[in-house]
């Protein structure tokens, strides 16, 4: 018999075997091919005989899927021409370069904002022989995994692409491979196709790999470890677990930072792809200064999750982006198409975070329902205080987030976490529907609302006596670790009316909420609420202080004065907090102008003298100081921020990089530059690097670096400090702003000091920081005549000579230097002194930006 008719006759024999079996099982066709996790068409071109030899991993699928014993299973083997020995099989040469890439291309404009991580991953494919990119669902790891292996591939490279979604079975991956390569029916076996490659001449891509782990772990270690040729590049939310494996985290597309400054908005990732595609729908539609704020709100929203932003998008053909952000209260109903494309699992965003979701255990399911209620970023602590109970033991918490973690559905928050220790966040979307899945379970959402306000009083009791501990930082970020899980409880508590258990939250919390200048706003509303209702009035007015120094942190001092106001009316002037609320009035006031609070230093520095506590009575005469500076007060001021210095040396006081940059401004004023070093420097050592006052810690540092010549590194630290305001991550600083269009007009750009000069005087009127104005108003002087505008400056000019003349404070001599070097033309404007010193410098400060505009 020629070997033509011995194919021939094995292609039947096999052929009428099962055919037989599968008739003798009861199964149709479509019932085998889903027991098997095969095609239809293959059983049925196998059935036919026009399969020369089976796969041999696709007849043991069939094997499994008619239910035979090892023993028959053997001899069904055997009929597909698979026994001991198994034939070799020749194998056809690589295809051409044409036919090089098999399965999904990359999507034209697929990528927004993704140009480090592809570069990053290129490289990681050259250097490494399995690669695996993690995510949550929807964050975009298939088209950053095709638009790398497009950019590593070159004309000797081969790319298989092999869509996992429709495998069922682990033992199906590699005929699902063998599929992708376009093979021919006949093909025996994955390593006849993964032979004899050299290395960088192939690269599989497996995408949505998360269901068949166990199948496509199995089948990348038998390639990297026997196929050197051979890179792999999997997509999944879960890690293969490998040893040869690079994980790389797929993280969701940055959001602006805010939804005011458009030059911010316009280079966020998020924005930019929302805009590509919303253009695919409305041709029209561009970002403008008008629509840019709700655009950045609505990819806040959104997490920046593609997906998410991709199904916005499509609606915007038939909704108002406003419309779109107004409905996203219920964005699984909104974002439900249309998209008729990708994964099933991946077509609605309901589907894709269910398809994560189902794949979890029974007690990882529920811990991730239960931290819904925690806000976001919480700490391990806050998980194992508020989400144990049936089915979550306390001591399994560590090992569920784990997994949370490894199946993208919690996101380790790695920032400041040698400051704040292990934090997780939920992206918006996975939280509410987790928070869905908790209210579905009856009463538990309740529970577990009532479970963080007990935990948050519990919490702040602990907290007591931290202001004078050596670890306070330590203690107050650990609580601000979980500023999310307080404003839970605090809205839980407010509902139920507990409003002395809201206070006491808010009075043990208060210090943990001057850490990040993100937060604080929250402090002001809980803090004045808490105030409106409670019955006792002391605890009231603490209330108001705290509500009074978060309102002067922020930027707004006339607020500030408010509530330090109504405090002092409230708690006595010789307590504790009695004392921080004078402070603060004294601080505010100085701020304003206002020569009453001038008037209240000497009362206010010999009774915080005379109180028990150290610490308290030397932070009051470090607030008094800077006050003081901001008068001109230099040698008084100099005297009491020494008097603080110098009780540093007791037990419970603790350096204030505030007070240091105030004696460093001092001696800068007074002209002894080593001394306004040595404090500057002191200042930058006593803070964290997540303290959102170092921005002017950087300041102070650059005005001290400027007046010493040294002029690149006033310029870095001036940049740091300004890129830290613009990403809200510091609070603003006048100073920044002051040198920055300084340095600007020393290098000749009379533009740029121009816009700087302005800034920071439309800051300082929104803030209310009237006395600073006396500071920037003559750099504003020097500008005006830069940019030639000659009668504007000397007119202005003429008016702050005229102030410095006859009116109080007057201008600090870093100041006074600079109008000088400007009023050469200028004489001194009729008319004052006036009656009204704020009233005066705020006219000035609109003449500015009027002559700068």
């Amino acid at each position: 018999m020629s070997d033509t008719d011995g194919r021939a006759e094995g292609r039947r024999g096999f052929a009428d075997v099962l055919l037989d079996l599968r008739v003798q099982s009861g199964l149709s066709q479509e019932e085998l091919a889903e027991r098997a996790g095969l095609s239809v068409r293959s059983i049925r071109e196998m059935e036919a005989g026009r399969v020369a030899r089976p796969r041999k991993d696709s007849v043991r699928l069939l094997a499994e899927g008619l239910g035979l014993g090892s023993s028959d299973a053997d001899r069904f083997l055997a009929a597909a021409g698979h026994g001991a020995v198994r034939p070799v099989i020749s194998v056809a040469d690589p295809a051409p370069t044409g036919l090089r890439w098999r399965g999904t291309r990359p999507i034209p404009d697929g990528l927004v904002g993704r140009e480090q991580e592809l570069l990053e991953l290129e490289g990681l494919l050259r250097q490494n022989r399995l690669v695996t990119l993690v995510g949550p669902g929807g964050v975009g790891k298939t088209e950053l995994a095709l638009a790398a292996a497009d950019k590593f591939s070159g004309a000797d490279t081969t790319v298989v692409v092999v869509d996992l979604t429709t495998v069922q079975r682990d033992a199906a991956v590699p005929s699902a491979i063998l599929d992708a390569f376009g093979t021919a029916p006949g093909t025996s076996d994955l390593d006849d196709v993964l032979s004899g490659r050299r290395p960088g001449d192939l690269v599989i891509v497996e995408d949505n790999a998360e269901h068949v782990l166990d199948g496509v772990a199995t089948v990348a270690n038998r390639m990297v470890r026997s196929f050197p040729g051979i890179g792999v590049l999997v997509t999944s939310r879960i890690p293969l677990g490998l040893p040869d494996e690079v994980v790389r985290r797929v993280q969701v597309l940055g959001v602006p930072d805010n939804d005011r400054d458009f030059a911010d908005i316009a280079a966020s990732p998020a924005v930019e792809m929302f805009c590509r595609r919303v253009a695919r729908v409305r041709s029209d539609f561009v970002l403008t200064e008008e629509n840019a704020s709700i655009v950045a709100r609505l990819c806040r929203r959104l997490d920046g999750l593609p997906l998410a932003l991709e199904l916005a998008a499509a609606r915007a053909g038939s909704l108002s982006v406003e419309t779109i952000l107004a409905a996203l209260d219920d964005r699984f109903r909104l974002l439900s198409g249309p998209r008729r494309f990708g994964a099933p699992h991946q077509r609605t965003l309901a589907d894709t975070i269910a398809w994560s979701v189902d794949a979890l255990s029974d007690a990882a399911r529920q811990l991730l329902y239960r931290t819904s209620v925690l806000g976001s970023p919480f700490t391990l602590d806050a998980v194992a205080g508020v989400c144990t109970g049936d089915p979550i033991d306390a001591a399994d918490v560590p090992m569920l987030l784990a997994e949370l973690v490894d199946k993208s559905l919690l996101q380790p928050v790695h920032e400041f976490e040698q400051l704040y220790g292990a934090r997780y966040k939920l992206l918006e979307t996975i939280r509410e529907h987790a928070y869905a899945g908790l209210s579905s379970q009856g009463d538990d959402l309740i529970e577990f609302r009532d479970r963080a306000v007990a935990w948050c009083s519990n919490y702040v009791s602990g907290l007591e006596g931290a202001w004078s501990s050596p670890d306070r930082d330590r203690r107050y970020r650990a609580a601000n670790a979980n500023s999310a899980l307080f404003e839970v409880a605090l809205a839980r508590a407010a509902e139920l009316g507990q409003w002395d258990v809201a206070a006491r939250i808010v009075l043990g919390f208060r210090i943990a909420w001057q850490y990040q200048a993100s937060v604080a706003e929250s402090g002001i509303r809980w803090a004045t609420l808490c105030a409106d209702n409670v019955a006792d009035k002391e605890v009231s007015g603490m209330l108001r202080a705290i509500a009074g120094r978060l309102s002067s942190l922020t930027g707004d001092v006339r607020g500030a004065r408010r509530h330090y106001g109504e405090a002092r009316t409230l708690i006595p002037g010789e307590t504790e907090m009695g004392l921080v609320a004078r402070g603060g009035w004294v601080s505010s006031g100085s701020h304003l102008l206002d020569t009453q609070s001038l008037a209240e230093i000497p009362a206010l520095v010999d009774d915080a003298r005379k109180h028990g506590d150290v610490q308290r009575s030397a932070t009051v005469q470090a607030i008094c100081g800077l006050a003081l500076l901001r008068w001109g007060r230099l040698p008084e001021a100099k005297e009491l921020l020494l008097a603080w210095e110098a009780a540093l040396v007791n037990p419970g006081v603790y350096p204030d990089e505030i007070a240091y940059m105030a004696l460093s401004r001092v001696e800068l004023e007074l002209g002894n530059l080593s001394d306004a070093r040595r404090w500057a420097l002191l200042a930058r050592g006593s803070q964290a690097s997540d303290d959102p006052e170092r921005t002017k810690v950087a300041g102070c540092l650059a005005m001290v670096e400027y007046h010493d010549g040294q002029y690149d590194e006033a310029r870095a630290l001036l940049d740091e400090a300004d890129a830290d305001i613009r990403g809200h991550r510091g609070y603003f600083d006048y100073q920044v702003m002051r040198y920055r269009s300084r340095m600007a007009r020393d290098a000749g750009d009379a533009e740029q000091a121009r816009i700087c000069i302005r800034d920071a005087v439309n800051r300082l009127l929104v803030e209310g920081r009237v006395v600073y104005l006396l500071e920037v108003l003559p750099e504003a002087v020097a500008v005006l005549h830069a940019l030639g505008k000659s009668e504007d400056g000397d007119a202005l000019c003429g008016q702050l000579l005229a102030w410095q003349r006859s009116m109080d404070p007057p201008m600090l001599p870093t100041a006074w230097a600079v109008l000088q070097e400007s009023c050469e033309s200028a004489s001194v404007a009729p008319g004052w002194p006036e009656p009204d010193p704020a009233a005066a410098v705020l006219r000035l400060a609109n003449d500015v930006l009027a002559a700068l505009s």
